[in-house]
């Protein structure tokens, strides 16, 4: 009997080492997918803006339009794709009248707040400093929590925090803090729309655990976009726009990559690597929006707008680093 169990020995180290080191190559292929989703979903998050900037300067598209439209036809794409695995599943949060107000605070003034401000700051001034001014929302969030609990931020979220601020006063000012470089308007967009980022993340809280995530977005995109539909009247607007390939090219770019598939990859790269790695990699938006905008709507940046880029964004990557136990 001994003779037997040391013969088996070799043999289950063998294998035990063998589902180890398959174990270990799926989860880097895991990572190495959640990596990819992620930072596409990051990509696509920042030519969106550029896109709609292209419609809003030379097709006669508006930013009300744009978000109208664009809320209501992907929340109906991302209902539809939760109805196909969920099925009535979908409908449960309607029974619960308390969930009802917070997934309805949740889609008017975090979808819809963030979707309307962002895109106004853009058709004020460019993609680029739009989305910028929305990465303080990381920040802001931080500053809250901070407020909340009654406990002083530590040395890399202060770091985060000057860096934040002396990154959007150098946009805003340019150094120079008696005028500003930016407008008024595109600032306090800008700036609007990281104050609806906070309600975006923060509303939510376990509401996606319990329904999913896919019907909590839907349906918060479903409502706010027809909540604004008395307000814009998108078909009043309609005639206005210049419809041809190019003008079809950029919304479908818009609502389709830059909604629906941008939001399903980043939350596949959030499920697949977590929300700290993903919310990293996802820093690539602003550069992507950045870059864009020079490449193809041949804004140009200063030396201040650049550090202020930088200063922001930095901030950003360093409040997403993982935290020492």
């Amino acid at each position: 009997m001994q003779g037997k169990m040391t013969k088996g020995k070799p043999q289950t180290t063998k294998n035990n080492t063998a589902q180890e080191n398959l174990t270990e190559r799926l989860e880097r292929k895991e990572t190495v997918r959640g990596t990819a989703l992620t930072i596409t979903g990051g990509f696509l998050w920042g030519i969106a803006g550029v896109f709609g900037k292209y419609t809003f300067e030379y097709k006669g598209v508006t930013a009300t339009w744009i978000v109208n439209v664009r809320l209501i036809i992907a929340g109906i794409i991302l209902l539809t794709r939760a109805y196909m695995v969920q099925k009535d599943g979908i409908f449960r949060i309607w029974k619960n009248k308390r969930h009802v107000l917070r997934m309805l605070v949740y889609g008017v003034i975090g979808i819809a707040g963030c979707q309307m401000t962002y895109y106004l700051a853009v058709e004020d001034s460019n993609a680029g400093i739009a989305t910028v001014l929305q990465y303080t929302a990381p920040v802001m969030i931080m500053v809250l929590l901070a407020l909340k609990n009654w406990k002083l931020p530590g040395k890399n979220e202060i770091l985060a925090l000057i860096l934040a601020f002396g990154g959007t006063v150098l946009l805003a000012t340019h150094g120079n803090l008696t005028q500003l470089s930016v407008s008024k308007t595109t600032l306090i967009f800008g700036l609007s729309s990281a104050v609806a980022t906070i309600f975006y993340n923060l509303v939510p809280g376990n509401l996606m655990d319990i329904y999913g995530t896919f019907p909590m977005v839907g349906w918060g995109m479903l409502i706010s976009g027809i909540g604004l539909t008395p307000f814009v009247r998108p078909w009043t607007l309609v005639e206005d726009i210049t419809w041809d390939w190019q003008c079809i090219g950029c919304i479908v770019v818009v609502i389709i990559f830059g909604t629906v598939m941008s939001f399903s990859c980043y939350m596949e790269g959030v499920r697949l690597i977590g929300g700290s790695k993903a919310s990293l990699l996802a820093s690539v938006e602003p550069l992507t929006a950045t870059a864009m905008s020079v490449i193809f709507m041949h804004v140009a940046f200063s030396g201040m707008d650049l550090a202020g880029f930088v200063g922001i964004i930095a901030g950003v990557i360093i409040l997403s680093l993982p935290k020492k136990k």
